[in-house]
């Protein structure tokens, strides 16, 4: 007996087994990626159309609909005028009312395409997309329906309740909310007249804020009445009557309101905004303000619209007309957007520069508190109180330098008049001493008081660099 050439027939049937699972495999990775995709997707489905037909070609089955065409993909659902439907590539070309819905979200646009492998949606012409509160428009917008994830080209707004944002592009996580506008980003607040300039905008509604960066500057219109009053001449005649030939002449007083605009511009290393803390706006890093005749710098800055409050922190300088003043902490308190009082509160200082002949003598006040009283946006008096020092350098009648005197006291009072000192007040506990102009000369900074602080270039006023599309 000898054993035969060739296994028996069961050896047979599981060689033939194994060679086809190695086929299968070897199938399936030759083939490609995309392809495969799509045999494991799930194929789109033709709801309706008014019109189907159909035609063979080198990629496969297509299908032309035409009329009330509804589609979908799970939980995906597509409506359009027309579409063509590349059945193997599980794709389709739509136009004519194109919608793509998925959960809370609809995405409009007139010419557009869903691809069931890749499961992305794209829209051109213009598209359109709602969810949950918030709208985006743009020229061209691409969908995830498997990551939500949305990406929008070219003149896109984004609008929610609170704020509108313009942006060359933007992206939008509809599982998070949270959307970024990247470009010339323009944002405007619907509940108040602001409107900020950054190259980077982040919504999160999770926190309740919009966080602009890219050195953002934001501009917040003021405006305030003043009285126009002008004298014409208006004819009379003997019955009280206007216009007549043979009628007297008579002067009239007209009296007008016109509306004066003015402008506070913040620059930072980045901007926020709260509705949820009263449409708040949170400045942060290398921050210049300007309104008026107001400037400041500081590190951290926020603008409550809604009670007119700026509290600046994080050594904070202030200049006023011809008064520098710092402090730890300065609060604005505005009237109507009217500047009507400055708080400084710890180791505050001001310096005053009245006289433009001698510009290295400054009238100098110290104290753990100062305030700071306007009328019109401009100084009516200061008020330095605790601790309160003062260097006051003295003018003749005739403007001559006649020294300066130091004083220690419970409180201070400078009133201006015209924005320049004018009388100054020592009260409680004072302590002095008058230093004769020969002593002073060429000496003034020996007269200082501690802790006077480094003076800094004054910020100016920046104009807006983008516009509306």
């Amino acid at each position: 007996m000898f054993s035969p050439a060739f296994p028996n027939s069961m050896s047979l049937s599981g060689a033939h087994q194994r060679f086809r699972f190695v086929f299968i495999v070897f199938a399936l990775w030759i083939i490609p990626i995309h392809h495969a995709q799509s045999m494991l997707r799930d194929p789109i489905v033709l709801h309706h159309a008014d019109v189907l037909s159909g035609s063979e070609s080198t990629i496969g089955p297509i299908r032309q609909l035409r009329g009330n065409v509804s589609l979908s993909q799970g939980n995906v659902s597509v409506s359009c005028d027309y579409a063509l439907w590349n059945m193997r590539g599980n794709s389709v070309e739509m136009s004519g009312n194109v919608i793509v819905k998925q959960g809370t979200m609809t995405l409009s646009m007139p010419f557009g395409s869903y691809d069931g492998s890749s499961q992305l949606a794209r829209g051109r012409g213009g598209v359109k997309v709602i969810d949950r509160g918030r709208t985006v428009h743009a020229l061209f917008g691409d969908y995830s329906t498997e990551s939500s994830l949305a990406k929008f080209y070219g003149n896109v707004s984004v609008e929610d309740d609170s704020t509108l944002i313009y942006a060359d592009s933007a992206h939008y996580d509809r599982e998070t909310r949270k959307s970024l506008a990247f470009g010339r980003v323009i944002v405007l607040g619907k509940k108040n007249p602001a409107i900020i300039e950054g190259a980077l905008a982040e919504s999160i509604p999770a926190e309740g804020l919009t966080r602009i960066t890219g050195r953002p500057m934001l501009f917040l219109i003021d405006s305030s009445f003043v009285k126009d009053t002008n004298t014409i001449s208006v004819q009379q005649n003997n019955n009280g009557s206007k216009k007549s030939p043979s009628g007297k002449m008579r002067d009239s007083m007209v009296i007008q309101q016109k509306k004066v605009y003015d402008t506070m511009t913040v620059i930072a290393d980045t901007l926020e905004t709260s509705p949820s803390a009263g449409n708040a706006f949170i400045a942060r890093k290398n921050i210049e303000i300007n309104r008026a005749s107001m400037s400041a710098i500081c590190d951290m800055a926020q603008f409550k619209p809604e009670n007119d409050t700026l509290r600046l922190e994080g050594h904070p300088m202030i200049w006023v007309d011809s008064t520098m003043m710092n402090a730890d902490t300065i609060s604005l308190i505005m009237k109507k957007r009217s500047l009507q009082r400055i708080d400084a509160i710890g180791s505050a200082f001001t310096l005053t520069k009245d006289d433009t002949l001698r510009p290295n003598r400054a009238q100098q006040l110290s104290g753990r508190l100062i305030s700071v009283i306007l009328s019109n946006e401009t100084i009516s008096s200061i008020i330095a109180s605790s601790q309160a020092k003062s260097l006051y350098f003295l003018l003749s009648e005739q403007g001559k330098p006649e020294g300066a005197a130091t004083n220690t006291c419970d409180t201070i009072v400078v009133r201006f008049e015209q924005g320049e000192p004018e009388s100054i007040v020592w009260i409680g506990g004072v302590l002095g001493k008058v230093h004769p102009e020969h002593e002073v000369e060429g000496r003034e900074q020996t007269y200082d008081l501690p802790g006077r602080p480094e003076e800094k270039n004054r910020p100016k006023k920046r104009k807006r660099q983008f516009t509306f599309r």
